[in-house]
Protein backbone atom coordinates (compact mmCIF):
# COMPACT_ATOMS: atom_id res chain seq x y z
CA UNK A 1 0.00 0.00 0.00
CA UNK A 2 1.13 3.83 -0.46
CA UNK A 3 2.52 5.22 2.36
CA UNK A 4 -0.19 7.74 3.88
CA UNK A 5 1.34 7.75 7.55
CA UNK A 6 0.79 11.45 7.39
CA UNK A 7 -2.73 10.75 8.57
CA UNK A 8 -2.02 8.59 11.15
CA UNK A 9 0.97 10.38 12.30
CA UNK A 10 2.19 11.24 15.14
CA UNK A 11 -0.31 11.33 18.75
CA UNK A 12 -1.76 14.61 19.25
CA UNK A 13 0.24 16.95 21.53
CA UNK A 14 -3.32 17.58 23.45
CA UNK A 15 -4.78 14.19 24.33
CA UNK A 16 -7.64 16.42 26.14
CA UNK A 17 -8.25 18.06 22.70
CA UNK A 18 -8.33 14.62 20.75
CA UNK A 19 -10.75 12.94 23.46
CA UNK A 20 -13.08 15.88 23.17
CA UNK A 21 -13.25 15.60 19.09
CA UNK A 22 -14.40 11.80 19.79
CA UNK A 23 -16.94 11.98 22.78
CA UNK A 24 -19.89 11.14 21.77
CA UNK A 25 -21.40 13.76 24.14
CA UNK A 26 -19.65 16.65 23.03
CA UNK A 27 -22.23 19.12 21.40
CA UNK A 28 -21.60 20.20 17.54
CA UNK A 29 -20.66 23.98 18.75
CA UNK A 30 -17.92 22.43 20.59
CA UNK A 31 -17.08 20.18 17.78
CA UNK A 32 -16.46 23.36 15.16
CA UNK A 33 -14.81 24.87 17.72
CA UNK A 34 -12.34 22.17 17.77
CA UNK A 35 -12.32 22.42 13.84
CA UNK A 36 -11.75 25.75 13.72
CA UNK A 37 -8.73 26.39 16.16
CA UNK A 38 -6.79 22.73 16.70
CA UNK A 39 -7.66 20.80 13.85
CA UNK A 40 -3.82 19.26 13.69
CA UNK A 41 -4.99 18.16 17.42
CA UNK A 42 -8.23 16.60 16.84
CA UNK A 43 -8.37 15.07 13.18
CA UNK A 44 -7.47 11.59 14.92
CA UNK A 45 -10.22 12.22 17.34
CA UNK A 46 -12.79 12.86 14.68
CA UNK A 47 -11.78 10.21 12.36
CA UNK A 48 -12.62 7.66 15.52
CA UNK A 49 -16.06 9.16 15.98
CA UNK A 50 -19.52 6.67 15.81
CA UNK A 51 -21.25 9.57 14.65
CA UNK A 52 -20.44 12.73 12.61
CA UNK A 53 -23.09 15.37 12.86
CA UNK A 54 -23.87 16.73 9.21
CA UNK A 55 -22.93 20.51 9.71
CA UNK A 56 -19.21 18.78 11.26
CA UNK A 57 -18.83 16.47 8.33
CA UNK A 58 -19.40 19.95 5.89
CA UNK A 59 -16.80 21.95 7.83
CA UNK A 60 -14.72 18.96 7.58
CA UNK A 61 -14.80 18.51 3.67
CA UNK A 62 -14.23 22.32 3.15
CA UNK A 63 -11.49 22.81 5.98
CA UNK A 64 -8.19 24.00 5.10
CA UNK A 65 -6.39 21.39 6.55
CA UNK A 66 -5.74 18.09 4.63
CA UNK A 67 -5.62 16.12 7.55
CA UNK A 68 -8.92 17.09 8.51
CA UNK A 69 -10.06 15.90 5.06
CA UNK A 70 -8.12 13.13 4.57
CA UNK A 71 -9.97 12.28 8.05
CA UNK A 72 -13.22 12.54 6.41
CA UNK A 73 -12.44 10.62 3.60
CA UNK A 74 -11.44 7.86 5.88
CA UNK A 75 -14.56 7.69 7.74
CA UNK A 76 -17.14 5.08 7.60
CA UNK A 77 -19.99 7.67 7.40
CA UNK A 78 -18.73 9.72 4.71
CA UNK A 79 -21.35 9.52 1.56
CA UNK A 80 -20.16 8.99 -1.99
CA UNK A 81 -21.55 12.41 -2.91
CA UNK A 82 -18.48 13.75 -0.44
CA UNK A 83 -16.29 11.47 -1.29
CA UNK A 84 -16.54 12.08 -5.12
CA UNK A 85 -15.68 15.82 -3.77
CA UNK A 86 -12.95 14.35 -1.78
CA UNK A 87 -11.55 12.56 -5.30
CA UNK A 88 -10.43 16.36 -6.26
CA UNK A 89 -8.90 17.44 -3.08
CA UNK A 90 -6.01 19.72 -4.21
CA UNK A 91 -3.93 17.17 -1.87
CA UNK A 92 -3.14 13.81 -3.68
CA UNK A 93 -2.80 12.09 -0.05
CA UNK A 94 -6.92 12.96 0.36
CA UNK A 95 -7.53 11.80 -2.97
CA UNK A 96 -5.80 8.26 -2.86
CA UNK A 97 -7.81 8.05 0.80
CA UNK A 98 -11.25 9.09 -0.71
CA UNK A 99 -10.56 5.74 -3.30
CA UNK A 100 -12.01 3.89 -0.13
CA UNK A 101 -12.15 2.25 3.00
CA UNK A 102 -13.66 -0.85 5.11
CA UNK A 103 -17.17 -0.21 5.73
CA UNK A 104 -17.47 2.91 3.45
CA UNK A 105 -20.65 2.97 0.86
CA UNK A 106 -19.09 1.96 -2.48
CA UNK A 107 -18.85 4.55 -5.61
CA UNK A 108 -21.13 4.44 -8.19
CA UNK A 109 -19.70 2.86 -11.59
CA UNK A 110 -19.41 6.33 -12.96
CA UNK A 111 -17.26 8.16 -10.51
CA UNK A 112 -15.16 5.00 -10.91
CA UNK A 113 -14.62 5.57 -14.78
CA UNK A 114 -14.17 9.32 -14.40
CA UNK A 115 -11.45 7.93 -11.08
CA UNK A 116 -9.74 5.50 -13.70
CA UNK A 117 -9.39 8.26 -16.22
CA UNK A 118 -8.11 10.55 -14.11
CA UNK A 119 -5.34 7.52 -12.63
CA UNK A 120 -4.63 6.38 -16.38
CA UNK A 121 -2.58 9.70 -16.85
CA UNK A 122 -1.79 11.01 -13.08
CA UNK A 123 -1.34 14.55 -12.59
CA UNK A 124 2.41 15.62 -11.12
CA UNK A 125 1.69 15.95 -7.77
CA UNK A 126 0.85 12.37 -7.86
CA UNK A 127 3.86 10.09 -7.27
CA UNK A 128 2.91 6.98 -8.43
CA UNK A 129 2.41 5.55 -11.98
CA UNK A 130 -0.69 4.41 -13.31
CA UNK A 131 -0.42 0.97 -12.21
CA UNK A 132 0.57 1.23 -8.20
CA UNK A 133 -2.57 3.92 -8.24
CA UNK A 134 -5.24 1.41 -10.06
CA UNK A 135 -3.50 -0.82 -8.04
CA UNK A 136 -4.42 1.09 -4.75
CA UNK A 137 -7.91 1.95 -6.09
CA UNK A 138 -8.28 -2.34 -6.35
CA UNK A 139 -6.83 -2.62 -3.05
CA UNK A 140 -9.15 0.18 -1.26
CA UNK A 141 -12.42 -0.86 -3.08
CA UNK A 142 -11.97 -4.87 -1.36
CA UNK A 143 -10.32 -5.83 -4.57
CA UNK A 144 -13.98 -5.45 -6.29
CA UNK A 145 -14.23 -6.88 -9.70
CA UNK A 146 -16.66 -5.08 -10.58
CA UNK A 147 -13.81 -2.01 -10.99
CA UNK A 148 -11.60 -4.63 -13.21
CA UNK A 149 -14.90 -5.11 -15.10
CA UNK A 150 -15.04 -1.32 -15.71
CA UNK A 151 -11.37 -0.79 -16.33
CA UNK A 152 -11.72 -3.49 -19.12
CA UNK A 153 -14.46 -1.38 -20.76
CA UNK A 154 -12.59 1.88 -20.60
CA UNK A 155 -12.30 4.12 -23.52
CA UNK A 156 -8.80 4.76 -22.69
CA UNK A 157 -6.25 1.72 -23.64
CA UNK A 158 -3.86 2.01 -20.92
CA UNK A 159 -7.03 1.83 -18.29
CA UNK A 160 -7.96 -1.54 -20.22
CA UNK A 161 -4.22 -2.40 -20.43
CA UNK A 162 -4.31 -2.47 -16.40
CA UNK A 163 -7.56 -4.94 -17.20
CA UNK A 164 -5.76 -7.34 -19.37
CA UNK A 165 -3.43 -7.70 -16.75
CA UNK A 166 -5.46 -9.36 -14.67
CA UNK A 167 -7.66 -11.57 -16.66
CA UNK A 168 -8.26 -14.55 -14.23
CA UNK A 169 -10.74 -12.01 -12.06
CA UNK A 170 -12.59 -11.02 -15.26
CA UNK A 171 -15.05 -12.60 -16.97
CA UNK A 172 -15.33 -14.72 -20.04
CA UNK A 173 -16.99 -11.98 -21.66
CA UNK A 174 -14.08 -9.09 -20.78
CA UNK A 175 -11.87 -11.44 -21.41
CA UNK A 176 -12.43 -11.78 -24.61
CA UNK A 177 -12.86 -8.09 -25.44
CA UNK A 178 -9.00 -7.48 -24.29
CA UNK A 179 -7.63 -10.59 -26.34
CA UNK A 180 -9.43 -9.08 -29.13
CA UNK A 181 -9.06 -5.60 -28.50
CA UNK A 182 -8.46 -2.56 -31.35
CA UNK A 183 -4.90 -1.96 -29.56
CA UNK A 184 -2.25 -3.91 -29.90
CA UNK A 185 -0.67 -3.28 -26.95
CA UNK A 186 -3.86 -4.14 -24.89
CA UNK A 187 -4.21 -7.36 -27.11
CA UNK A 188 -0.36 -8.02 -26.29
CA UNK A 189 -0.94 -7.57 -22.36
CA UNK A 190 -4.22 -9.74 -22.33
CA UNK A 191 -2.18 -12.44 -24.43
CA UNK A 192 0.73 -12.11 -22.05
CA UNK A 193 -2.06 -12.46 -18.99
CA UNK A 194 -3.01 -15.71 -21.17
CA UNK A 195 0.77 -17.08 -21.67
CA UNK A 196 1.55 -16.56 -17.84
CA UNK A 197 -1.05 -18.67 -16.57
CA UNK A 198 -0.48 -21.20 -18.87
CA UNK A 199 3.34 -21.35 -18.46
CA UNK A 200 5.04 -24.34 -17.09
CA UNK A 201 7.44 -23.38 -14.61
CA UNK A 202 10.99 -24.50 -14.76
CA UNK A 203 14.16 -25.11 -12.49
CA UNK A 204 15.00 -21.56 -13.58
CA UNK A 205 12.06 -20.27 -12.35
CA UNK A 206 12.44 -20.69 -9.09
CA UNK A 207 14.19 -18.26 -7.14
CA UNK A 208 17.36 -19.50 -4.70
CA UNK A 209 15.41 -18.44 -1.48
CA UNK A 210 12.23 -18.83 0.43
CA UNK A 211 10.09 -15.21 -1.01
CA UNK A 212 7.43 -14.57 -2.28
CA UNK A 213 8.07 -15.34 -6.12
CA UNK A 214 9.58 -18.55 -4.53
CA UNK A 215 6.00 -19.82 -2.95
CA UNK A 216 4.13 -18.26 -6.03
CA UNK A 217 6.32 -20.63 -8.21
CA UNK A 218 5.20 -23.36 -6.68
CA UNK A 219 1.87 -23.01 -7.01
CA UNK A 220 1.69 -22.80 -10.87
CA UNK A 221 1.78 -25.81 -13.23
CA UNK A 222 5.58 -27.27 -12.95
CA UNK A 223 7.58 -29.48 -15.10
CA UNK A 224 8.62 -32.56 -13.85
CA UNK A 225 12.26 -31.20 -14.26
CA UNK A 226 11.38 -28.91 -11.47
CA UNK A 227 9.05 -31.40 -9.61
CA UNK A 228 12.27 -33.88 -9.34
CA UNK A 229 14.23 -30.69 -8.24
CA UNK A 230 11.87 -29.93 -5.17
CA UNK A 231 11.89 -33.44 -4.84
CA UNK A 232 15.08 -34.33 -4.24
CA UNK A 233 16.06 -30.86 -2.26
CA UNK A 234 14.63 -32.26 1.12
CA UNK A 235 13.28 -28.74 1.55
CA UNK A 236 10.33 -29.48 4.17
CA UNK A 237 8.54 -25.96 3.75
CA UNK A 238 8.73 -26.75 -0.31
CA UNK A 239 7.57 -30.06 -0.60
CA UNK A 240 4.48 -29.18 1.80
CA UNK A 241 3.35 -26.46 -0.68
CA UNK A 242 4.42 -28.68 -3.86
CA UNK A 243 1.49 -31.55 -1.95
CA UNK A 244 -1.04 -28.36 -2.69
CA UNK A 245 -0.25 -28.02 -5.86
CA UNK A 246 -3.11 -29.24 -8.44
CA UNK A 247 -1.09 -29.97 -11.21
CA UNK A 248 1.50 -32.51 -9.95
CA UNK A 249 0.87 -36.13 -11.51
CA UNK A 250 -0.48 -38.77 -9.27
CA UNK A 251 2.55 -40.22 -8.54
CA UNK A 252 4.23 -37.31 -7.09
CA UNK A 253 1.14 -36.88 -4.97
CA UNK A 254 2.11 -41.02 -3.83
CA UNK A 255 5.53 -40.03 -2.88
CA UNK A 256 5.02 -37.18 -0.78
CA UNK A 257 1.69 -38.94 0.86
CA UNK A 258 4.42 -41.71 1.87
CA UNK A 259 6.83 -39.24 3.11
CA UNK A 260 8.60 -39.54 6.61
CA UNK A 261 7.74 -35.81 7.65
CA UNK A 262 4.29 -35.11 8.50
CA UNK A 263 4.10 -32.20 7.93
CA UNK A 264 4.77 -32.61 3.96
CA UNK A 265 2.40 -35.22 4.58
CA UNK A 266 -0.46 -33.03 5.91
CA UNK A 267 0.62 -30.86 3.00
CA UNK A 268 -1.37 -33.44 0.26
CA UNK A 269 -4.45 -33.70 2.95
CA UNK A 270 -6.33 -30.68 1.28
CA UNK A 271 -6.47 -32.18 -2.42
CA UNK A 272 -9.76 -32.92 -4.50
CA UNK A 273 -7.81 -35.85 -6.10
CA UNK A 274 -7.40 -37.99 -3.29
CA UNK A 275 -8.43 -41.60 -3.96
CA UNK A 276 -10.53 -43.28 -1.18
CA UNK A 277 -7.45 -45.68 -0.47
CA UNK A 278 -5.18 -42.50 0.02
CA UNK A 279 -7.98 -40.64 2.53
CA UNK A 280 -8.44 -44.11 4.74
CA UNK A 281 -4.65 -44.22 4.88
CA UNK A 282 -4.06 -40.42 5.89
CA UNK A 283 -7.29 -40.68 8.35
CA UNK A 284 -5.08 -43.42 10.13
CA UNK A 285 -1.67 -41.56 10.00
CA UNK A 286 0.48 -41.77 12.68
CA UNK A 287 0.38 -38.15 13.32
CA UNK A 288 -2.65 -36.55 14.95
CA UNK A 289 -1.87 -33.30 12.76
CA UNK A 290 -1.99 -35.28 9.83
CA UNK A 291 -5.71 -36.88 10.87
CA UNK A 292 -7.40 -33.46 11.67
CA UNK A 293 -6.39 -31.73 8.52
CA UNK A 294 -7.41 -34.41 6.72
CA UNK A 295 -10.53 -35.14 8.55
CA UNK A 296 -12.35 -31.70 7.14
CA UNK A 297 -12.41 -33.11 3.17
CA UNK A 298 -15.40 -33.68 1.42
CA UNK A 299 -14.50 -37.09 0.25
CA UNK A 300 -14.95 -38.59 3.60
CA UNK A 301 -18.14 -39.81 4.99
CA UNK A 302 -20.19 -38.64 8.35
CA UNK A 303 -19.07 -42.06 9.57
CA UNK A 304 -15.41 -41.86 8.49
CA UNK A 305 -15.01 -38.51 9.90
CA UNK A 306 -16.67 -39.81 13.31
CA UNK A 307 -14.00 -42.92 13.20
CA UNK A 308 -11.04 -40.31 13.17
CA UNK A 309 -9.15 -39.96 15.90
CA UNK A 310 -8.51 -35.34 16.16
CA UNK A 311 -6.72 -33.02 18.26
CA UNK A 312 -7.83 -29.39 16.83
CA UNK A 313 -5.21 -27.27 18.33
CA UNK A 314 -3.48 -29.02 15.68
CA UNK A 315 -4.66 -26.79 12.93
CA UNK A 316 -3.00 -23.86 12.16
CA UNK A 317 -5.90 -21.93 10.42
CA UNK A 318 -8.65 -23.11 12.87
CA UNK A 319 -6.77 -24.36 15.87
CA UNK A 320 -6.43 -21.02 17.69
CA UNK A 321 -10.37 -20.24 18.29
CA UNK A 322 -10.27 -23.47 20.74
CA UNK A 323 -7.04 -22.84 22.29
CA UNK A 324 -6.60 -20.10 25.51
CA UNK A 325 -2.72 -19.83 25.04
CA UNK A 326 -2.30 -19.68 21.51
CA UNK A 327 -1.11 -16.55 20.06
CA UNK A 328 -2.58 -15.39 16.93
CA UNK A 329 -1.83 -12.43 15.12
CA UNK A 330 -4.99 -10.70 13.52
CA UNK A 331 -8.41 -10.37 14.20
CA UNK A 332 -10.96 -13.09 12.23
CA UNK A 333 -12.50 -9.39 10.96
CA UNK A 334 -13.80 -9.36 8.48
CA UNK A 335 -14.00 -12.93 7.14
CA UNK A 336 -13.26 -13.89 4.02
CA UNK A 337 -13.72 -17.46 4.41
CA UNK A 338 -17.37 -17.68 4.90
CA UNK A 339 -18.49 -20.62 3.36
CA UNK A 340 -21.98 -20.86 1.31
CA UNK A 341 -24.73 -21.17 3.00
CA UNK A 342 -25.59 -24.90 1.43
CA UNK A 343 -22.19 -25.88 2.71
CA UNK A 344 -22.86 -24.33 6.16
CA UNK A 345 -26.04 -26.17 6.33
CA UNK A 346 -24.68 -28.85 6.02
CA UNK A 347 -21.55 -28.71 8.22
CA UNK A 348 -23.07 -27.18 10.98
CA UNK A 349 -24.39 -30.50 12.06
CA UNK A 350 -21.25 -32.53 11.51
CA UNK A 351 -19.28 -35.12 13.43
CA UNK A 352 -16.22 -32.89 12.98
CA UNK A 353 -15.94 -29.67 15.17
CA UNK A 354 -13.44 -28.08 12.33
CA UNK A 355 -16.57 -28.23 9.80
CA UNK A 356 -18.82 -26.81 12.92
CA UNK A 357 -16.54 -23.93 12.99
CA UNK A 358 -16.91 -23.26 9.48
CA UNK A 359 -20.85 -23.66 9.31
CA UNK A 360 -20.50 -20.98 12.26
CA UNK A 361 -18.93 -18.41 10.17
CA UNK A 362 -22.08 -17.75 7.87
CA UNK A 363 -24.19 -14.53 8.93
CA UNK A 364 -27.26 -16.72 7.24
CA UNK A 365 -27.31 -19.65 9.28
CA UNK A 366 -31.11 -19.99 10.36
CA UNK A 367 -32.40 -19.77 14.44
CA UNK A 368 -32.26 -23.43 14.87
CA UNK A 369 -28.64 -24.01 13.92
CA UNK A 370 -27.87 -21.09 16.02
CA UNK A 371 -29.64 -22.40 19.19
CA UNK A 372 -27.77 -25.81 18.51
CA UNK A 373 -24.12 -24.33 18.09
CA UNK A 374 -24.44 -21.87 20.66
CA UNK A 375 -24.70 -25.04 23.39
CA UNK A 376 -21.56 -26.53 20.88
CA UNK A 377 -19.14 -28.58 23.17
CA UNK A 378 -16.30 -27.01 21.00
CA UNK A 379 -15.49 -23.34 22.38
CA UNK A 380 -13.97 -22.97 18.80
CA UNK A 381 -17.71 -22.80 17.55
CA UNK A 382 -19.20 -21.26 20.02
CA UNK A 383 -16.73 -18.01 19.66
CA UNK A 384 -17.27 -18.19 15.85
CA UNK A 385 -21.10 -18.12 15.81
CA UNK A 386 -20.44 -15.23 18.91
CA UNK A 387 -18.00 -13.16 16.50
CA UNK A 388 -20.28 -13.64 13.19
CA UNK A 389 -24.13 -14.62 13.44
CA UNK A 390 -25.86 -11.07 14.21
CA UNK A 391 -28.43 -13.17 16.12
CA UNK A 392 -26.07 -14.95 18.49
CA UNK A 393 -27.51 -15.16 22.00
CA UNK A 394 -26.20 -12.37 24.43
CA UNK A 395 -25.90 -15.05 26.88
CA UNK A 396 -23.24 -16.63 24.32
CA UNK A 397 -21.24 -13.66 23.85
CA UNK A 398 -20.69 -13.05 27.37
CA UNK A 399 -19.77 -17.16 27.76
CA UNK A 400 -17.25 -16.50 25.20
CA UNK A 401 -15.88 -13.47 26.21
CA UNK A 402 -15.02 -15.15 29.92
CA UNK A 403 -13.66 -18.64 28.35
CA UNK A 404 -11.75 -17.40 25.52
CA UNK A 405 -8.51 -15.25 25.44
CA UNK A 406 -7.33 -14.55 21.96
CA UNK A 407 -8.57 -13.24 18.12
CA UNK A 408 -11.58 -10.99 18.73
CA UNK A 409 -11.63 -10.92 22.27
CA UNK A 410 -12.06 -7.25 22.66
CA UNK A 411 -14.72 -7.32 19.51
CA UNK A 412 -16.95 -9.66 21.42
CA UNK A 413 -17.81 -6.90 24.27
CA UNK A 414 -18.39 -3.90 21.46
CA UNK A 415 -21.18 -6.05 19.62
CA UNK A 416 -24.62 -4.21 20.40
CA UNK A 417 -26.28 -8.20 21.51
CA UNK A 418 -23.58 -7.98 24.03
CA UNK A 419 -25.28 -8.23 27.81
CA UNK A 420 -24.24 -5.23 29.68
CA UNK A 421 -26.52 -5.38 32.92
CA UNK A 422 -24.93 -7.04 36.18
CA UNK A 423 -21.38 -6.80 34.87
CA UNK A 424 -20.56 -4.88 37.78
CA UNK A 425 -20.02 -8.72 39.30
CA UNK A 426 -16.88 -8.71 37.69
CA UNK A 427 -15.39 -5.87 39.72
CA UNK A 428 -12.83 -8.22 41.43
CA UNK A 429 -11.96 -10.78 38.81
CA UNK A 430 -8.43 -11.34 38.83
CA UNK A 431 -8.39 -11.15 34.77
CA UNK A 432 -8.06 -7.35 34.15
CA UNK A 433 -10.07 -8.19 30.61
CA UNK A 434 -13.31 -9.02 32.96
CA UNK A 435 -12.72 -6.40 35.29
CA UNK A 436 -12.84 -3.77 32.38
CA UNK A 437 -16.50 -4.78 31.79
CA UNK A 438 -17.51 -3.03 34.61
CA UNK A 439 -17.37 0.21 32.54
CA UNK A 440 -20.18 -1.27 30.43
CA UNK A 441 -22.69 -2.10 33.30
CA UNK A 442 -25.40 0.70 33.09
CA UNK A 443 -26.46 0.27 36.69
CA UNK A 444 -22.58 0.26 37.80
CA UNK A 445 -22.12 2.26 41.04
CA UNK A 446 -20.48 5.41 40.41
CA UNK A 447 -18.22 4.48 43.96
CA UNK A 448 -17.31 1.36 42.09
CA UNK A 449 -16.40 2.83 38.84
CA UNK A 450 -14.29 5.68 40.77
CA UNK A 451 -12.43 2.42 42.78
CA UNK A 452 -11.47 1.07 39.31
CA UNK A 453 -10.28 3.74 37.74
CA UNK A 454 -7.71 4.01 40.61
CA UNK A 455 -6.89 -0.25 39.37
CA UNK A 456 -3.65 -1.41 38.58
CA UNK A 457 -3.79 -2.23 35.22
CA UNK A 458 -3.77 0.60 33.04
CA UNK A 459 -6.43 -0.63 30.60
CA UNK A 460 -9.13 -1.47 33.27
CA UNK A 461 -8.19 2.42 34.39
CA UNK A 462 -8.79 3.73 30.85
CA UNK A 463 -12.23 2.19 30.88
CA UNK A 464 -13.49 3.39 33.75
CA UNK A 465 -12.20 6.82 32.96
CA UNK A 466 -14.50 6.83 29.83
CA UNK A 467 -18.05 5.00 31.63
CA UNK A 468 -20.66 7.70 31.72
CA UNK A 469 -20.96 6.10 35.47
CA UNK A 470 -17.85 7.29 36.51
CA UNK A 471 -18.86 11.11 38.52
CA UNK A 472 -18.32 14.24 37.07
CA UNK A 473 -15.23 15.23 39.85
CA UNK A 474 -13.77 12.09 38.91
CA UNK A 475 -13.14 12.76 35.49
CA UNK A 476 -12.72 16.40 35.65
CA UNK A 477 -9.71 15.14 37.90
CA UNK A 478 -8.56 12.90 35.32
CA UNK A 479 -7.84 15.20 33.07
CA UNK A 480 -4.98 16.33 34.62
CA UNK A 481 -3.28 12.42 34.25
CA UNK A 482 -1.81 11.80 31.27
CA UNK A 483 -2.22 8.69 31.04
CA UNK A 484 -6.14 8.82 31.87
CA UNK A 485 -6.85 12.49 29.83
CA UNK A 486 -7.78 11.18 26.92
CA UNK A 487 -10.14 8.35 28.41
CA UNK A 488 -11.80 11.15 30.82
CA UNK A 489 -11.77 13.93 27.99
CA UNK A 490 -14.17 11.00 25.66
CA UNK A 491 -16.50 10.40 28.43
CA UNK A 492 -20.14 11.29 27.78
CA UNK A 493 -20.55 11.95 31.34
CA UNK A 494 -18.63 15.07 31.03
CA UNK A 495 -20.54 17.97 31.81
CA UNK A 496 -20.68 20.48 28.43
CA UNK A 497 -19.85 23.24 30.48
CA UNK A 498 -16.68 21.76 31.62
CA UNK A 499 -15.69 21.30 27.65
CA UNK A 500 -16.11 24.64 26.87
CA UNK A 501 -14.02 25.89 29.87
CA UNK A 502 -11.62 23.41 28.52
CA UNK A 503 -11.20 25.13 25.00
CA UNK A 504 -11.78 28.49 27.04
CA UNK A 505 -8.54 28.00 29.07
CA UNK A 506 -6.42 26.61 26.06
CA UNK A 507 -7.28 29.62 23.85
CA UNK A 508 -5.98 32.06 26.65
CA UNK A 509 -2.94 29.74 27.04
Amino acid sequence: MIDDAWLDGRPSPSPVLRGLASNPATPVAVLLRLLDSWPEQVFEGLRRRRELPPPVRDAMLHHPSPRIRGALAAHPQVDPLARTELLADPQWRVRKRAFGQPGQEPLPDDVLVGLLTELDGPPPDMPFAREELIGELFEATGRDRRLLRLAAAHPRPGVRRFAASSLDWLDDLSRRALLEDEVSEVRAAAATSVARGQKVMEPGDLPDQHCHAFWYVLQRPLSQALIDQVLASGDLAALTVLGGNPTIPPDVVETLLRHPDPTVRRGVTGRADLTGDQLVRLATDPAVEVRTAVSTHPGLTERQRADIDIDVSTVPDDGHYGSADVRCRSLPYPDSTRPELADALRWARSVNPLLRRRAARNTELPADLVRILAEDSDLGVRVLLAQHHPAAPPALLLRCYLEYRCCGRDRLSELPQFPTDGLARFADEPDPAVRRLVALDPHASPALVDRLSADRDADVRRAMASSPRLSAPRIIALLDDPDLAEAAAANPALPVDQMQQILDGMTEG
